[in-house]
């Protein structure tokens, strides 16, 4: 069989034969007066650009794919929280971000949102930051370009908000999906800032730092029950008929009961994780995103079963606290927890862990890592050549495996 191709290439024909000898197909081609260097620099040139096209399509992918593939690698159970649907992003609201604690989760959860897989919303004023002046937001915006490498908030990310009021809570976190709050916060009294809630030029208001800031005079003893839990109350109703879906609770240090705060969550029926901090919590001086975490972290806990508030079980509101059965709450107590390795509990448990369900966190320390504690199978790692612009918390896979055993 004969075929005969007439291309563009100079006006020239070109022929091509296949023909069959001893079962071999044979290509003659360009036979005639065709200008080979021309036809070559062609080829060359598509050659090129079709490698240029697949490489960059690789590279997009793999920076795309890279953090929901190493949220997944370390754990032998499927992640159940946000990581589990990255494309349905959510949005999150922290509470007292002018603290310490406060600004740091915030930095990580900014962080989780410019990295796809981690399922945390950077869109829509998320992750959003609840103060009640300037003097919190400021402070919020001091952590985050010293400790997450000039990263800042803007006032869409901010809002400023009077904690003595239901409506005005609900007005600054509606549209939210989860909120992230703490039960006894550090309060200092602070003039209302000018344009946001005040009344009269020379209204005060409590700004309230999660969980500690230093320079501070606080106003509020931590025993002062009346006041904390007012707050706490407010936060829990605002919550609820703003509809956020699932609350974090930080149980702080400051904390000297905890049962009046178990009843008021369970009494306002959402799903919440409550973490409780075992040891002394401490700042590490001169902190970076990129020194990750620190000590070898350790998560106890159970998740509560569903219905478990069902009429006629016997079941009163708070039980749950006080039904701890195994886990050993006088563990590590003298131990040292970094204030940053809780925060990255804290996000890690949004991505990690089922939001329909409750549960209750122990979380402690055993000691800060060394290079002698590498292992591959997560249950303890230290830091290794991660490239921090593709982990939003370095070595973060020390609590996924651990925190998918109460899940």
């Amino acid at each position: 069989m004969n075929l005969s191709l007439e291309p563009f290439f100079f006006g020239k024909a070109a022929t091509l034969r296949s023909t069959k000898n001893k079962g071999i197909s044979t290509f003659e081609c360009f036979t005639m007066n065709v200008h080979k260097p021309y036809i070559l620099l062609t080829c060359f040139v598509c050659l090129v650009c079709t490698s240029w096209c697949f490489n960059s399509n690789i590279r997009l992918y793999s920076k795309k794919s890279y953090a929901a593939t190493r949220l997944s690698m370390m754990t032998k159970t499927p992640l159940q929280g946000t990581a589990a649907k990255p494309y349905d992003k959510k949005k999150i609201v922290v509470f007292g971000a002018g603290g310490y604690l406060g600004s740091t989760i915030y930095g990580y959860l900014q962080r989780a949102a410019s990295i796809y897989g981690t399922g945390i919303s950077d869109v829509s004023s998320s992750p959003r930051a609840i103060c009640a002046t300037a003097v919190g937001s400021a402070s919020l915006n001091t952590l985050l370009g010293r400790c997450f490498k000039l990263a800042f908030a803007g006032e869409n990310f901010i809002r400023l908000t009077n904690m003595q009021e239901v409506e005005s809570i609900k007005g600054r976190i509606k549209g939210y999906d989860a909120a992230i709050i703490g039960t006894v916060y550090q309060l200092e009294t602070r003039p209302v800032t000018g344009g946001s809630y005040e009344r009269t030029p020379n209204d005060k208001t409590l700004e309230f730092y999660l969980d500690d800031r230093s320079m501070v005079t606080q106003s509020i003893a931590d025993d002062d029950m009346e006041i904390h839990l007012n707050i706490f109350q407010n936060t829990i109703d605002a919550c609820k008929q703003a509809g956020i879906g699932h609350i974090v609770v930080i149980e702080t240090p400051a904390t000297l009961m905890t049962k009046p705060f178990a009843k008021i969550i369970d009494e306002a029926g959402i799903n919440f994780t409550y973490i409780r901090s075992i040891g002394k919590l401490e700042n590490t001086k001169m902190y970076t995103f990129e020194d990750g975490i620190q000590s070898d972290v350790n998560i106890e806990g159970f998740t509560l079963p569903s219905g478990y508030k069902m009429k006629g079980s016997g079941y009163e509101a708070w039980d749950w606290y006080e039904s701890l059965g195994g886990v050993n709450v006088n563990k590590s107590e003298n131990q040292i927890l970094p204030r940053e390795d809780l925060a990255a509990v804290v996000v890690q448990s949004l991505m990690s862990l089922d939001w329909g369900k409750s549960r209750y966190l122990n979380v402690s320390s055993n000691g800060f890592l060394t290079s002698s504690d590498i292992k591959k199978d997560g249950t303890t790692a230290v830091k290794k050549n991660l490239k921090s612009d593709r982990e939003w918390c370095m070595n973060s896979d020390i609590i996924i495996t651990k925190m998918n055993a109460v899940n």
